[in-house]
Formats: C-alpha cells, structure tokens, sequence
C-alpha cells in the first residue's frame, strides 16, 4: 500500500522546512530506518528515517525547496503498484499541475522519523472524526481543501445525518473559494485577496501559482512605481540583497516580541573571578574532562535559581508557572543566526556532566545536528560574549522565560581592597554580568538578590562544586 511521506512538523514554531538532500533515488528500495531525506528547520538540519519498507516511487520536491509541515514531499509504495491516486492526491495538496525533476544524494546516519500517511487515510483530526459521522470521500475532500469541518456547521445529508463529499462540495460553491492548502499559505503570508480569483487548477480551484502570478504582477508594478518615485541624488551601490527568512526571521519575530511585549529591567555588576580562575586551573589539572568559566557560572545559576524560583519561571496567559526542573539555555551565534540548546535537568548534573553536555550541544549546533529536544523547554538562559572581548552587554530575554543573564569579559582591573587596615590597589579578573527580567513577574529586589547570589557563589566557587 503506498504512502505519502509528509514534510514533519518539528517544533511548535516550524512552518516550513526546506529539502536539503535526497539520500534515496525514486525506484530504490528503502528500508524503514533507512534515511530518506535530510531537511532544514529554522533551527536545524535533521535526517528524516523512513518508518515502512518498500520503493521510492516519487520525490515531489526538490532539493532547495521550501515546503510547508504536513505536506507531502514523497511516495513509498511496492515496485509495481499503482500510484496514480495517491500521486493526484499529493499534487492537490501541493497545488502542483506536474511533478518536479527529483535529485538524489548519497546516505547517512539517522536521527529522526518521517511521518506517514497511507493512502485510505486523510488528515482529518482524530476528534472531528469521532464527534461527526463523515463518509471517507467527505474526508478526502476535507484534507484536500484544508477545512475546520467542525466548526463550519454543515448539516449532513447522508445516513443518519452523515457528511458526505456533496454536502461539502456544497458548502465551498456557496460560502467558500476553492484553494489548494500551499496556496492558500501563501496568500495569507502575502495578504493576497483571491476572494475574486479565478482559479486555473480542477473545477477552477485556485492553485500556487495562480496567487504567485498575483505575486509577481503586483511586485512588477511595484517596480515600475519605484523607478518612478526613486530619487536620482541616492546613488548607494548595492552589494546584495539577502531573504530576511529561516532562522533569522525566526529569531527577529521572537525577539522583537519579547522586547516589545515583556517589560525589560536591567541590573549589571562587576565579579572577582580570581578565586574561579584558581579553582578551575586545579579542577582541569586533575581531570580529563575540562570545564570552563562559563561551566563554573551555570553552576552557580543552577544555585541560585533553586534558591530564588521566581527567576526558573515563564508568563504563560494568567499563570505564573515555577519549574521545579532547572533547564539552563546556552546561547550559541552561528552564521544563520542564533540558536539556544537547553541542558535539561541541570540540578541534577554533575559540574563535569554539564561541561561534557555543553560542549556536545555546541558541537552539535555548529554543524546543524540539534534534535528538537535539544533546543526546546529551556526554563532560563546564559549568554556568555567573553570569549570575543565583549566588556558588557545587555541581552533580551528568550521567551517565555522570565530572564537571561549575559556574561562579558574578564579584564584585568585596578581594584582597591582593604589589608591590614589600609587600602591597597590590585590587579584583578573582573568580569561585567548582566540580569535581564521580565518585570511583569520579576521585581527589582527579587532580581537584585538573585543576581548578588549568582556574584557570590562565583567569587566563592567552592560552593558550586560542593
């Protein structure tokens, strides 16, 4: 029986996910856990395992295309079966009039599982199938016209009340225009009304490249207008333009509704890291497992939130929510933007744990290998510009977090300390921190104690390890 592998929705935020490599052929047998195809997020490349056994008999997508969650992207069926429904099925859902040139790429390791819709089956959620009596045409017709069934009100005509197709065929003649589900994703992206559109797919439903034929008109236009308008004195040189897309779309939409959205306070100050510096030189010379400065001052954090759990919280509708578990995000720039892996369940790590499991995450994010997991359910987050010379900086808060601590540089600094009853000036590693919070549910002397704790524990670092 053949099935439509669909492109898996990986995260709460994924909309899309673009083919970056075939590694199956149409026509070669596949394995289930064999890899199929690997994608990218807007965090992360991920191999994508077959769950059925059977032949590659088409790829609906080619390499370098986006494609929304919950599409189709390919078929795996017996060598010589039948595959015209299925494949008249598929191209509705894509809005497609023909198939694209395949491409292929050679194998690799596995780390995750296509999902997979056989062909009797449609994607009509589980719930809506119990609670309305729908024939399994009605839920063809459904899947292929992406509707909300229960909440349209239809009044079935069929046995017992049942909804059939012509009672939905009905529904969409008189109270909805036809649109295939990838074209209407790209119309409400780009506000485009197709209230009025004639469509040129079958019974005149409009498909992707009716509304991207209204794109590309209106982008003419645009055009002409801009030649007309543009000022002749701004001769600016245009060395590219760059698609303000994928993960840093992503991370400027997420951002700019923290800042806008969760009140930011700030407070920042000064550490003593001379003893961490000591302590870390003893604990590295009798180990092989190396932890670094900013593994000490996650162990401090891990502290400090136990004590003060208002910091391990997030804003969620009406709710306060304080976490028990301490899932510490570990901010790491990479060329496409940023990405937070999360070492979960930190208080119950060991310092060594901890240096082994950020430095895989890193690792791992560097080279675009982060399962969903490993970048997700974060309860605070630690972002550490050190390493670059950074002397301060403020961060915004990750959300729904409650707050994130910045971490700068450590220099070498003229202190006055107190010996022997008189003041002294000394040299010493002073580094710069930073709290954020969220003062809808942080105040001030919350913040100002927590971010005290945090400053003792690493000028006391003993405390961390013990």
């Amino acid at each position: 029986m053949a099935n439509l592998v669909l492109m898996p929705k990986l995260g709460f935020n994924m909309e899309t996910g673009q083919i970056v490599q075939w590694h199956k052929k149409e026509g070669e047998l596949i394995n289930k856990g064999d890899v199929l195809v690997e994608i990218s997020t807007d965090k992360t490349v991920m191999e994508i395992e077959s769950t059925c056994d059977g032949t590659v008999r088409k790829l609906l997508a080619p390499e370098g295309e986006t494609v929304p969650v919950i599409l189709p992207i390919a078929i795996i069926g017996e060598a010589d079966e039948n595959i015209e429904q299925i494949l008249k099925q598929a191209m509705a859902q894509l809005g497609m009039e023909q198939m694209p040139d395949s491409a292929q790429a050679e194998t690799s390791d596995a780390s995750n599982i296509a999902v997979q819709a056989p062909i009797e089956e449609t994607q009509v959620p589980t719930s809506v199938i119990t609670e309305l009596k729908l024939t399994p045409k009605a839920r063809k017709v459904i899947a292929e016209n992406n509707l909300d069934i229960a909440n349209l009100g239809i009044q079935g005509t069929g046995f017992q009340g049942g909804i059939t197709a012509k009672d939905i065929e009905k529904y969409l003649e008189n109270n909805h225009y036809k649109i295939t589900p990838l074209a209407d994703k790209i119309a409400q992206e780009n506000k485009v009304n197709v209230a009025n559109l004639q469509g040129t797919g079958i019974g005149g439903k409009i498909t992707k490249d009716d509304v991207l034929n209204i794109l590309n008109k209106d982008i003419d236009s645009k055009k002409v207008e801009t030649q007309v308008q543009t000022d002749p004195s701004d001769e600016r040189a245009v060395r590219q333009k760059v698609s303000y897309s994928g993960m840093r779309k992503i991370i400027g939409d997420r951002l700019s509704q923290s800042k806008f959205t969760a009140p930011h306070l700030y407070f920042t100050t000064s550490v003593d890291v001379s003893n961490l510096m000591d302590l870390r030189a003893q604990v590295n010379s009798a180990q092989e497992t190396k932890v670094s400065i900013n593994d000490f001052i996650i162990g401090a954090l891990i502290k400090a939130l136990q004590e003060y759990p208002e910091l391990n919280s997030s804003l969620q509708g009406n709710e306060i929510i304080q976490y028990e578990d301490v899932n510490i995000g570990v901010a790491i720039g990479l060329e496409s933007g940023l990405i937070v892996p999360v070492i979960r369940k930190a208080q119950n790590k060991k310092l060594t744990q901890i240096a082994q499991e950020s430095q895989s995450l890193a690792g791992k994010a560097r080279n675009g290998k982060l399962l969903p997991h490993e970048y997700q359910g974060g309860t605070f987050t630690i972002s550490n510009l050190g390493m670059f010379g950074i002397e301060n900086f403020t961060a915004i808060i990750n959300p729904p977090e409650a707050g994130i601590l910045s971490i700068s540089a450590a220099k070498k600094t003229p202190v006055v300390v107190e010996e022997n009853g008189e003041d002294k000036v000394v040299i010493k590693p002073i580094l710069k921190m930073t709290l954020s919070v969220d003062h809808r549910i942080i105040d001030g002397m919350t913040a100002t104690r927590f971010i005290n704790k945090v400053k003792d524990l690493i000028e006391k670092p003993f405390s961390i390890i013990v």
